[in-house]
């Protein structure tokens, strides 16, 4: 028994046309490993590292973001430390009473209540920023694809413990308010240190985000040119093949009704 060829020629268009649906559908060149092996293979592991890069840059905008959170604390507390400086050299003044310092002893008290409140509240996702306790869990890596990027928390609450100490004598002893304008001028330094450590790590983090989008740019542009089709001439095969599918179906109705008038013939 003989195939018709123009049965096998419609067959092989048809599944030419069905291939070049999938593809458009998708708009990916490659949608089984069949379809190209090797290509297939190249597109995973670009996809693989696309998605490392993409973990890399949250995690560095998570790190960038709790770097803000902590200088924001540090700031406020900073500004609260000049408060308390401000009141304690109103104090120094000789046109104060003891009663006068008093008041001014329960301001600066009220201010070093308000520093702990910032230590203890600056977090991020459950972690204290501006606490420690002495242990690992003091340090805070952020880690990028390749590197890790290192913080650490700020210990702003020996410095209000330092100033709670010296402020039991505070109206009536002018050498205690001597070591507590020194103090103070030690501890706006340290919490300005801090600020510079947070803003050093921050400025790291976003020199690591901006490299890996650029690099993930770039790997999504080489896994788009392995993977994706050419919609333009995708869709020009497609139609240059319905038109070839046409063309033999019209074919095979005319070969079709010749060798029905054959067989007409013949059995006359």
């Amino acid at each position: 028994m003989t195939i018709d060829s123009s049965y096998v020629n419609a067959y092989d268009i048809s599944g030419i046309q069905q291939n070049s649906l999938e593809r458009i559908g998708s708009a990916l060149a490659i949608n089984k490993a069949s379809d190209d092996p090797s290509g297939s293979a190249i597109g995973a592991a670009l996809g693989v590292e696309k998605s490392s890069l993409s973990q890399a840059v949250e995690n560095m905008n998570s790190g960038i973001a709790m770097s803000n959170i902590a200088q924001g604390g540090l700031s406020e507390q900073k500004e609260l430390l000049e408060n308390i400086k401000t009141e304690t050299l109103k104090a120094n003044n000789g046109t104060m009473s003891e009663s006068d310092r008093e008041i001014i002893g329960q301001q600066i008290n009220k201010y070093i209540e308000q520093y702990d409140n910032i230590a203890n509240s600056t977090t991020y996702n459950g972690t204290s920023l501006l606490k420690t306790d002495g242990s690992s869990s003091d340090d805070i890596s952020i880690v990028d694809k390749e590197s890790t990027i290192e913080m650490e928390k700020a210990d702003t609450t020996s410095i209000s413990d330092t100033l709670k100490s010296l402020m039991s004598d505070f109206s009536t002893n002018a050498n205690s308010r001597a070591t507590l304008l020194d103090t103070l001028d030690q501890s706006i330094n340290q919490i300005a240190s801090y600020q510079s450590d947070f803003g050093s790590a921050s400025n790291a983090m976003e020199s690591s985000a901006r490299n890996s989008i650029s690099t993930e740019t770039q790997i999504a542009t080489a896994q788009a040119t392995v993977m994706d089709i050419d919609y333009s001439e995708e869709v020009s095969s497609f139609s240059k093949t319905n038109l070839l599918s046409q063309i033999g179906l019209i074919m095979q109705s005319q070969a079709n009704a010749v060798q029905g008038r054959n067989i007409s013939l013949l059995s006359h």
